[in-house]
């Protein structure tokens, strides 16, 4: 990808896409991404919201998606078919000065929103500041909270998440408010129902999560029922749905490929394996009529049932804290790898499902964000000058971070906790 020049019309930002108005005066945002997923949860996010004016910029980093991953980010939002600026660090208060908003959505990794956050706070006229994350958000992070330390809101997904994130940024010493809002590729306007429930899937989508599970027995192991299934269903269509081709990045580095682990497969001539193929691009393409979808922990299952789709979270590994999927373990919709194989395919309770992810839309995270923009305007905001030496001290500890071998961070922290 070509990383613009930072001159006219570059620091104009990108052409704003059309206003859903509901008769509110607008919120001016500003969307700062550095990878799909976050690029992806903000475009989402701004294009369900009335009255906002929203530009969205993503900032070069390690971790930036490529014009593919964009275009998949971007589908079906306002920002489809329109260019993403790429700006750096250095160019953040430039951009900030130049559009004046009301709200910075802090829309990436923690140590690019901290910089973000850092760059927006030294202004006088200074905006609101609020972040969120892309998908579920538990287990909830204190370190997440000490990278948002200057946050004015944290967008949360559910009720439980909003309970969760309260605590932590009390336990963080952060003051923020929490707000509930549904995740945004969440389209459903009440509780969904399943479609198809009793009939072997015509495609069945693996959603892999990057960071679980860890180990190549278990991924081999997913893999492996995944090509069972194929064998025993051939006139089914077996995907194992990916979010970037090999040689792109993600948010979260992902050890042994399922690519790698799936081309093995093939090698020992496993019977299957060569009618499993591998799929690309928005994910809404796969979520379609007679399609089930099969993961550990991802965002994907939400989606998945939102449209109707059955949906199965794998129960051989367990559910933890350490898995990210603890928050499924009673969902009614969780099944062993041998159920996979067989193409037994569930659906969450709609109990579950009201108390996790699928409540009712009320239109309260407007109502709070032009609450917010209304502050920022009128200069009501608090200015956190203690907050701010402490959060240049976790950014530059996580740049050192970068930089350092590890065993001298390792070394470091026994030291430091042997205090």
């Amino acid at each position: 990808m070509t990383i613009p020049e930072p001159v006219d019309p570059y620091f104009s930002g990108p052409v704003l896409p059309p206003r859903r108005s509901q008769g509110s005066e607008p919120i001016r945002i500003l969307s700062v991404s550095d990878s799909e997923s976050y690029l992806k949860w903000a475009t989402q996010l701004l294009s369900t919201l009335p009255d906002v004016e929203g530009r969205v910029f993503l900032i070069d980093s390690p971790i930036l998606p490529t014009d593919e991953q964009i275009a998949s980010a971007v589908a079906g939002t306002d920002w489809q078919h329109r260019e993403i600026p790429v700006i750096s660090r250095t160019d953040l208060a430039q951009i900030i000065a130049d559009h004046s908003p009301d709200i910075v959505l802090g829309a990436a990794t923690g140590p690019i929103v901290a910089q973000v956050f850092l760059t927006a706070h030294t202004r006088a006229d200074r905006p609101a500041l609020v972040s969120g994350l892309p998908g579920m958000g538990l287990p909830a992070s204190r370190k997440g909270m000490n990278y948002r330390r200057l946050i004015d809101a944290f967008i949360a997904h559910s009720t439980a998440e909003v309970a969760a994130y309260t605590e932590a940024s009390t336990a963080a010493q952060v003051p923020c408010e929490v707000l509930l809002a549904r995740l945004p590729m969440l389209r459903s306007t009440s509780v969904p129902q399943v479609r198809d429930s009793a009939r072997i899937p015509q495609s069945l989508i693996f959603a892999p999560q990057a960071k679980v599970p860890q180990s190549a027995e278990d991924r081999t192991a997913i893999v492996a029922a995944l090509t069972d299934f194929a064998h025993r269903h051939p006139e089914s269509r077996t995907v194992i749905k990916l979010r970037s081709r090999p040689g792109e990045f993600e948010t979260h580095h992902e050890q042994h490929s399922y690519v790698e682990i799936l081309d093995e497969l093939r090698e020992q001539g496993r019977p299957g394996a060569d009618r499993v193929e591998f799929g690309f691009g928005p994910l809404d393409e796969f979520l379609v009529p007679g399609a089930g979808l099969v993961t550990v922990s991802s965002t994907a299952a939400l989606e998945s049932i939102d449209r109707g789709i059955p949906t199965l979270l794998i129960s051989d590994f367990g559910f933890s804290a350490e898995l990210l999927n603890e928050v499924f373990a009673d969902s009614d919709a969780t099944g062993t790898l041998a159920e996979v194989a067989a193409g037994s395919i569930g659906f969450p309770s709609p109990e579950w499902l009201v108390r996790n992810y699928f409540h009712p839309v009320t239109g309260a995270l407007r109502r709070h964000l032009g609450l917010l923009a209304l502050r920022a305007r009128t200069g009501q905001l608090p200015n956190r000058r203690s907050a701010v030496l402490r959060q240049k001290r976790v950014l530059i500890r996580a740049e050192l971070r970068t930089v350092t071998p590890a065993p001298l961070v390792r070394t470091y922290r026994r030291l430091r906790y042997q205090r």
